[in-house]
């Protein structure tokens, strides 16, 4: 885990395409809160074993000013990711990435599968979890970024 203190952190996530549902995601529609960007994958071990964590995690979140949004990263169909998204309790929206690219929209720093992101309410990276994760490591991330609003 990797947390960017606020004046390390670069130029806000130009993050946008088209979810799973066929909805367009554009985080430049997000500023103002705090938003969760998760890669992964239906042939992601370690994925499935995050995705429970990422369900509670949203589950908890209800009410709070932050967004979750899934990267379905080089998944053979909309098909297989909207199932596999179906199946582990996704609810959030994901953006179906067959070529990769949003590694580039992810400024280099998210690089396997399953990855995650905190961005902060300018859209710029806060931290990152390279490998899968747990309710509580987000939750504590998390609370740290909405708190710097607050200072």
């Amino acid at each position: 885990m990797t947390a960017f203190d606020e004046t390390q952190r670069g130029e806000p996530v130009e993050l946008a395409g088209e979810t799973l549902a066929g909805q367009t995601w554009d985080s430049a529609d997000h500023r103002g809160q705090v938003v969760v960007v998760n890669v992964w994958a239906s042939w992601c071990g370690p994925c499935a074993k995050e995705a429970p964590h990422l369900v509670a995690l949203n589950k908890e979140l209800k009410g709070e000013d932050v967004q979750i949004v899934g990267i379905n990263f080089r998944e053979s169909s909309v098909a297989t990711g909207r199932a596999q998204a179906k199946t582990w309790g996704f609810t959030w929206p994901s953006i179906y990435d067959k070529s990769g690219t949003t590694s580039i929209a992810m400024q280099g720093k998210m690089t396997t599968q399953p990855s995650t992101a905190v961005l902060d309410r300018q859209g710029r990276i806060a931290a990152v979890v390279l490998g899968a994760t747990t309710q509580s490591t987000l939750r504590g991330l998390i609370e740290d970024t909405l708190a710097e609003g607050r200072r």
